[in-house]
């Protein structure tokens, strides 16, 4: 669990310095998308079959994305 910690602490880091520096003009979720970032850390370290953990991780994306 750490890699995944360490890896989650890293895209959210990355995220809030992005929104801070104003280098991009996107309006962001910010809860949904370190949700997001959570759950890719998660598949980057899993040992499973890839394909069904990718399109179970889409389907996830897409379920908080739309609400």
């Amino acid at each position: 669990m750490a890699i995944q910690d360490e890896m989650y602490k890293a895209i959210e880091k990355e995220i809030d310095q992005t929104v801070e520096s104003g280098t991009e003009k996107v309006s962001v979720n910010f809860e949904k998308a370190k949700e997001v970032a959570k759950m890719l850390t998660d598949l980057s370290t899993s040992v499973g079959d890839a394909d069904a953990l990718t399109n179970q991780y889409i389907a996830n994306i897409k379920n908080i994305c739309n609400s």
